[in-house]
């Protein structure tokens, strides 16, 4: 470690009153779908929005490299853990919604977990979010990578999102284009790559009536069950793999189970044999077994059928650079 915990914790409260957690060697794996993973020197856990802005401020005047993470839940961390800080967003969860000139939008913090929104809008008779029950993350992982389920992508709800700017701390507000998202694309991997979300808007439906509401409740019921069918919370994974590409003609699950790769093992990763695209921690895995079989599955692709399979999942480095 390059940093002093305890001087990081001071300059907070010299500059701020910094409301949440600053934690040293906190184990990543307990903070990843994937349960892999080495140690994050620092994370910082803020509870409210300007507490968020203030360490953002304060590790980019010391000079500090970091990393945003929500729920964890595309990403594996190296085995050798993260030789920067951490602002995990999880703590921030508000959830409301408001109606405004006949229109009714769900407003959320960028922490709040999928099943958190999904569960309120079943709550409040609100429709339109049933296609992402059982989706595990948070909304800011969701918006950036457009996360897409059952024919549904979430920039398909956006209305606005505010963010944070990682440099300066300034905080904007994103209107909806739909010529900034495309198929697992976002503007926050390009155009917007240097901000931090920190809330959004998405175009709910209110349910009026007995039988729209058991609809919208049966619908996400049977997600939530497909899901459980597919296998998907049988063993930590981080979700699907590979992107789906239309030029293949089919899904990567699917090109990756008629290679026969399905079941394939390295280490403690495994090919799921239920689903070609997901590979599972069988209860012992390493990040570089999880590598290693990504780059062996994209070699058999590739030299069976001439296609390349892009990784849906993010690698981590262990170290990172202002």
């Amino acid at each position: 470690m390059y940093y002093n915990v305890r001087k990081i914790t001071e300059n907070f409260n010299m500059q701020g009153n910094f409301q949440g957690q600053i934690l040293q060697d906190e184990s990543m794996a307990e903070r990843t779908t994937f349960k892999i993973g080495g140690k994050a020197d620092l994370l910082l856990e803020p509870m409210d929005i300007p507490s968020l802005k203030l360490a953002i401020l304060e590790l980019n005047n010391a000079r500090i490299p970091f990393v945003i993470v929500g729920g964890g839940s595309n990403i594996v961390v190296p085995d050798q853990g993260l030789r920067y800080a951490v602002i995990s967003t999880r703590a921030l969860c508000s959830i409301s919604h408001q109606e405004v000139e006949g229109e009714t939008y769900l407003s959320c913090q960028c922490g709040c977990t999928i099943q958190q929104i999904t569960e309120y809008c079943q709550n409040h008779n609100l429709g339109g979010l049933e296609n992402f029950a059982g989706l595990p993350g948070t909304v800011g992982g969701a918006l950036y990578m457009n996360a897409r389920c059952y024919d549904k992508s979430f920039n398909q709800i956006v209305k606005s999102i505010k963010f944070l700017e990682e440099k300066t701390g300034s905080e904007g507000t994103y209107f909806y284009d739909s010529a900034d998202w495309d198929y697992k694309k976002s503007p926050f991997q390009t155009s917007l790559a240097s901000s931090v979300i920190i809330e959004a808007d998405f175009f709910v439906k209110p349910l009026v009536g007995k039988t729209d509401i058991q609809d919208s409740l049966d619908k996400a019921s049977g997600f939530i069950q497909d899901r459980k069918q597919k296998g998907h919370f049988d063993y930590p994974s981080a979700g699907s793999v590979f992107k789906n590409n239309r030029e293949f003609g089919k899904p990567s699950g699917q090109i990756i189970d008629q290679l026969g790769l399905k079941g394939m093992t390295l280490g403690g990763a495994k090919v799921a044999p239920w689903h070609g695209n997901f590979i599972i921690n069988t209860g012992n895995a390493l990040a570089k077994d999880v590598k290693a079989l990504v780059e062996r599955i994209q070699a058999e692709v590739k030299s069976k059928t001439g296609f390349v399979l892009e990784p849906e999942i993010i690698f981590l480095s262990d170290t990172k650079t202002l």
